[in-house]
């Protein structure tokens, strides 16, 4: 399973709450180039640490954009809309 798909069920799973925030802040900042503090990831467990660095190392090489997509709208689906700036 690549990393967007294994961030989405653990979204999905509503479990390790605060864990799952630092991924999907880290999936926010590379979708929509904002900063992200990286000392958030030694916070996490080596599950989600091993998530996040699988997320950076496809979202660089540009992988498994269907997934990635997905992940985008499960983001998208809880937050509210950017304001333009």
């Amino acid at each position: 399973m690549n990393a967007a798909k294994r961030i989405r069920h653990f979204i999905e799973s509503g479990e390790d709450a605060e864990q799952v925030e630092v991924l999907k802040a880290l999936a926010r900042a590379l979708e929509y180039g904002d900063a992200f503090d990286v000392r958030t990831l030694y916070e996490i467990d080596m599950r989600y640490f091993e998530a996040a660095l699988e997320l950076m190392r496809d979202w660089r090489f540009d992988h498994h954009i269907q997934s990635r997509s997905r992940l985008i709208e499960a983001l998208q689906g809880e937050e509210t809309p950017r304001s333009a700036a």
